[in-house]
């Protein structure tokens, strides 16, 4: 199963960042719409091709939950979900992931797989089809 999952460094890092920016956000500290004008959106595959790639949104997807906004969330991309769920997997240290039982790892490369074709299924029909006609 820790093949399927994110780099454990990479991944604490990206979580310390979105927890960091929802205790900002929600002591009044700092707005995390600020930090979302901040960041320019930028996708090379849009760039280049003029369509939508099946990541876009999940920036802003995240921004909005460290605001507690889910429905946004879901607006920008449903898939930030599944890649918040990955970063959480990702930091539980292996030892941990090892008492998991057997059948929890073969579970969830069949999740990692169903997700993946959701997210290209996904894709196609609310991105490329539009983007095209």
């Amino acid at each position: 199963m820790e093949r399927c999952l994110i780099p454990r460094t990479p991944a604490l890092v990206l979580a310390c960042i979105l927890l960091s920016i929802a205790v900002l956000h929600v002591t009044g500290i700092f707005s995390a719409d600020r930090i979302g004008e901040a960041i320019p959106l930028f996708c090379p595959f849009k760039t280049l091709t003029g369509i939508p790639c099946p990541g876009c949104g999940m920036t802003r997807a995240l921004l909005s939950m460290t605001k507690g906004d889910f429905l946004g969330a879901t607006n920008f991309n449903p898939f930030s979900y599944f890649l918040v769920f990955m970063i959480i997997m990702s930091i539980i240290p292996g030892r941990q992931l090892a008492k998991l039982p057997s059948g929890v790892p073969v579970a969830m490369k069949y999740l990692f797989i169903a997700v993946l074709l959701s997210v290209l299924v996904f894709w196609f029909f609310e991105r490329l089809l539009p983007a095209l006609g």
